[in-house]
């Protein structure tokens, strides 16, 4: 049966707020950019109606695998909540966004190890299910409707950062978002339209989506130019400037999906606001460096200490 996250015991609420320290922190000014996503992309502002499946302990951490409300007229967002220890101060927090790839790995397990072992070292994490987790997504979905359907998916991330951001164990001033593939073109959308994140590692994703919608030669848009032109009007790249802090981006060398060209454009793009960091792997990004670096950059930007 599903149950409200709100009917929680109040003595756990109580034990949490007194943990991480009290009076809550405030978050940070919006960047000016951002308003404009803010607008593009709106929080409905209705509840976000949690529903807990079940809870386990992992590894000393609180795994809740949950739903909530996400955009309008959606069926509700799976996801797994990690929580640390009990007892932890308040710390930050990650949205992680999945790709779209092998079966196994394109839904939010994908980087469910990494988010268990940040939870150790204080930090809350929400893995989400994407539109692209449902089974042959690309194959069945009808391309006029693509644009809507991203931006969905957009509110739907962000009504995912406010749930972390509710969360009484995370500071609002600590958001981070890591996204692979699609999985990092809207949650960087999400960011952007959210104003508060301040940390971004982003892996194998493409300036813009029209990069990739093309691939199914039987399937073509009513009408390709406004098609067009209504994906550029959410390009991932163009958000740049609507987010703040340091900005990691993970492409890989062997990238049938994102060539040379689109690498370099990421270069120009981020100029001296982030850092680009090319491997020598595919798509998937399966290279034990990706891993490494990534979680480096997590650690040294949100305060975590050493690795372990």
């Amino acid at each position: 049966m599903l149950r409200p996250l709100s009917v929680l015991p109040l003595l756990v609420l109580a034990v949490a707020c007194a943990s991480t320290g009290g009076s809550r922190p405030a978050a940070p000014p919006r960047p000016e950019a951002s308003k404009a996503y803010d607008t593009r992309f709106p929080d409905p502002g209705t509840p976000l109606d949690i529903q807990v499946l079940s809870s386990s302990d992992r590894a000393g951490t609180q795994v809740v695998e949950l739903t909530y409300a996400g955009a309008s007229s959606t069926a509700p967002v799976r996801g797994t909540l990690v929580r640390p220890p009990q007892g932890t101060r308040r710390g930050p927090a990650v949205l992680w966004v999945h790709w779209l790839g092998e079966p196994a790995t394109s839904n939010r397990t994908e980087f469910v190890e990494e988010a268990v072992q940040l939870a150790q070292k204080g930090v809350v994490s929400l893995l989400v299910d994407a539109l692209w987790s449902q089974p042959d997504w690309y194959k069945k979905r009808t391309m006029d409707e693509d644009p809507a359907a991203f931006t969905a998916q957009v509110i739907s991330l962000r009504r995912g950062l406010v749930l972390l951001g509710q969360e009484p164990e995370v500071d609002p001033g600590k958001l981070a978002v890591v996204g692979h593939d699609f999985g990092g073109m809207t949650g960087l959308l999400a960011s952007a339209a959210d104003g508060r994140p301040r940390c971004h590692v982003l892996l194998a994703l493409t300036p813009r989506f029209e990069h990739w919608m093309f691939y199914d030669p039987k399937k073509r848009p009513t009408d390709e130019q406004d098609y067009r032109r209504r994906l550029a009007a959410i390009a991932p790249v163009d958000a740049l400037p609507a987010v703040e802090g340091p900005l990691l981006v993970q492409l890989a060398q062997e990238d049938f999906y994102v060539p040379a060209q689109e690498i370099e454009r990421w270069r120009q793009a981020i100029g001296g606001r982030g850092e680009v960091r090319t491997y020598a792997t595919s798509h998937a990004m399966e290279a034990s460096q990706v891993r490494v670096d990534r979680d480096d950059f997590l650690r040294r930007v949100l305060g975590l200490g050493g690795p372990g």
